[in-house]
């Protein structure tokens, strides 16, 4: 029973050994075209009501990239609830949107035109056919990976969904900076996107506190 309860305790203590990884990257022009050069249309069916909301989505939507944890296993709880890409103002919101493998996400329009979602990527290849607006429609991504969206309507539309295999990732915003919390203790992977490209290093991360990776700050 001795025997027994030191090992509980040694397990316990283990799963309390996390730190954080920080970083910060730089936004290239490319990486701020995202939102700089995409602008909602704000007339789409000529519903007022649709174009301010597009409007003010368009201008809180400010993530430019995903860094995660490329090592680590699969969560063992089940995905989160199913996350949402909104179609409002002829774009989609949110432009970059991160998820777990095995989460949902739904496709909704606000739009009053119809739009058709579809990817070619091999995470995940997918296509909705038209439907119109106050609809969903739903794809659940199993494999982690970049899976790039368009509407076969309207050629402007883009979007990117960074399917991360953990819950371990963290979103980057207007000043590059992320943060990713309760990483398990040892070296990991460190992967992170842009639209520009995509980076590796490693993080050898502490017990407690924080690994800083250098190797991508400006």
């Amino acid at each position: 029973m001795l025997a027994g309860a030191l090992l509980l305790a040694a397990l316990s203590a283990s799963r309390g050994f996390a730190g954080t990884v920080e970083g910060q990257v730089t936004l290239g022009p490319a990486d701020v075209a995202i939102h700089a050069t995409s602008v909602p249309n704000p007339y789409v069916g000529q519903v007022s009501a649709s174009a301010r909301t597009a409007v003010a989505a368009a201008a809180a939507d400010t993530i430019y990239g995903v860094a995660w944890i490329a090592d680590l296993p699969p969560d063992p709880a089940p995905p989160p609830a199913p996350a949402r890409m909104d179609q409002l103002g002829q774009r989609f919101v949110p432009r970059i949107l991160a998820i777990v493998a095995g989460q949902t996400v739904e496709f909704h329009n606000s739009d009053n035109v119809f739009h058709n979602i579809f990817s070619y990527s091999p995470p995940k290849r997918f296509d909705l056919g038209r439907y119109p607006k106050g609809k969903s429609r739903s794809v659940t991504f199993v494999k982690a990976g970049t899976v790039q969206v368009y509407c076969d309507i309207h050629s402007d539309m883009r979007a990117d969904i960074i399917v991360a295999p953990t819950s371990r990732f963290a979103l980057i915003g207007p000043g590059g900076r992320f943060h990713i919390e309760n990483v398990e203790a040892g070296a990991h992977t460190v992967k992170v996107w842009l639209p520009s490209g995509e980076h590796t290093t490693t993080a050898d991360v502490p017990k407690r506190g924080a690994a800083v990776v250098s190797s991508l700050m400006p």
